[in-house]
């Protein structure tokens, strides 16, 4: 079981995949979080717009019909969304790195992933953007944090 975060987030997660949502929530959930499950890019930035949630983190898929994972962030970070994104993919050879960074994405993790390792993950993206400090939050914010990959081998 994962280990329970120290810090409640709101996470807005987005994947195609029903299993891959049930699983996210099943995790998310152990760990204290409280997740909403978007089934695509399109829904994703319905809810964004729409929610009065102030989501901490998105967490999208790479390869989505309709919106895929580079173009949804974009367009939150157009519609402002300052917090941290987190990519998790199957295809680790086919997408883009740079254009991620470009976007101040925190990271990617290969799919299937590890649950403690999904867990620490999320805690480190969360944890580096928390020790910034109150004046060094929006600097922090846009320079996002070290671009993290992380590969199974």
């Amino acid at each position: 079981m994962p280990p329970r975060s120290s810090t409640r987030l709101n996470i807005l997660a987005v994947d195609d995949e029903a299993g891959t949502r049930a699983s996210l929530g099943i995790v998310l959930a152990l760990a204290g979080h409280h997740a909403i499950f978007a089934k695509d890019g399109d829904e994703a930035l319905e809810l964004f717009q729409n929610s009065n949630i102030a989501f901490d983190l998105i967490i999208t898929d790479h390869q989505m019909e309709r919106v895929s994972g580079p173009e949804l962030a974009r367009e939150l970070r157009e519609r402002g969304f300052a917090g941290e994104i987190a990519v998790l993919t199957a295809y680790a050879g086919t997408l883009d790195e740079q254009e991620y960074q470009k976007l101040n994405v925190a990271g990617i993790m290969q799919k299937p992933f590890d649950i403690a390792e999904l867990t620490q993950w999320i805690e480190c993206i969360h944890g580096c953007r928390e020790q910034a400090g109150e004046d060094e939050r929006a600097a922090a914010t846009a320079r996002g944090i070290q671009f993290c990959w992380l590969k199974h081998y």
